[in-house]
């Protein structure tokens, strides 16, 4: 089954599949548990609370389907959406070793990448650099190895919504391992060029749910787990949205984790949004993909 998480609609007629029902059955429970879900404000450590009993009976429902694959979305800076629709989206290794706008950019400026035993290898004028040798940055922590978080996969979002701009500064104007390149080398002429030259895109594509570990929640948990999660938090999506979104705190937009080897290829690019800029957020506007 396809959890589609691009608009409200294709939410509903992702669950009523996931549930084996029709769409009216899902848009009656919102209507009727809508302000009661919003009340309780559930995000990250209280997902799980969300009761499904009521809404299964209501659809006559014993079981709920496995989601095999779902739509997340995915801020990043490029100079256009060429370079979106060329190359996808890369772990960061496949980033600076392969042949992307990233790498051509950091060849300019000297630096050269070898992926190595999980472990991302920095040369610069052809001569490896010492990370522990410059200034505090995460380098160490997103250039894998002994120690690390081998931090090497692909964020985003698992609704396309307005997104608050402190919520995810690190993902704007340039990519976040420009911004620790900068801090490194005390240069910030090393993002803010990149950042001059590139916009802000919200990439949605879709993506197996073998290949995702949702946010708060362990790495090992199952399908079966995982799916009854992502029918929660499209209950949760839809009732802020049906109640006007009243509750004095937005809905929670739950991060989604690609798996740490999991490239997104061009063809599973679902849709492109621009990032228009009111007051502290951000709201997303569709692109049309020629």
């Amino acid at each position: 089954m396809f959890l589609n998480t691009t608009s409200n609609e294709k939410i509903y007629e992702s669950i009523a599949a996931v549930l084996a029902t029709d769409v009216q059955n899902i848009r009656e429970y919102i209507a009727a548990k809508a302000i009661e879900i919003v009340d309780n404000y559930y995000d990250e450590y209280s997902i799980g609370n969300l009761d499904l009993s009521g809404l299964k009976s209501a659809c006559q429902c014993e079981k709920i389907g496995v989601v095999e694959d779902l739509v997340i979305s995915h801020i990043t800076p490029r100079q256009n959406i060429r370079s979106v629709l060329e190359e996808g989206i890369h772990t960061l290794p496949h980033a600076l070793v392969n042949k992307t706008s990233l790498s051509e950019y950091l060849f300019k400026l000297g630096f050269e990448f070898e992926f190595i035993d999980n472990h991302v290898i920095m040369k610069r004028y052809g001569h490896e650099v010492d990370v522990k040798k410059l200034n505090f940055s995460n380098l160490l922590m997103r250039l894998g190895g002994k120690g690390s978080l081998n931090d090497f996969n692909v964020n985003g979002y698992l609704f396309v919504d307005k997104f608050r701009i402190n919520n995810c500064q690190g993902w704007l104007g340039s990519p976040e391992f420009l911004k620790s390149l900068s801090n490194a080398f005390a240069d910030n002429s090393i993002a803010n060029k990149y950042a001059d030259k590139c916009k802000n895109y919200l990439v949605s594509f879709k993506v197996p749910i073998r290949k995702i570990d949702i946010e708060c929640f362990d790495a090992n948990i199952s399908d079966d787990v995982k799916s009854e999660l992502l029918v929660k938090y499209c209950i949760n999506a839809l009732s802020f949205s049906v109640a006007g979104k009243s509750a004095a705190l937005d809905m929670y937009n739950p991060i989604i984790f690609l798996k740490r080897d999991y490239d997104v290829p061009s063809e599973d690019i679902e849709k492109i949004y621009y990032l228009e800029y009111q007051n502290s957020t951000l709201i997303p506007r569709e692109l049309v993909m020629e």
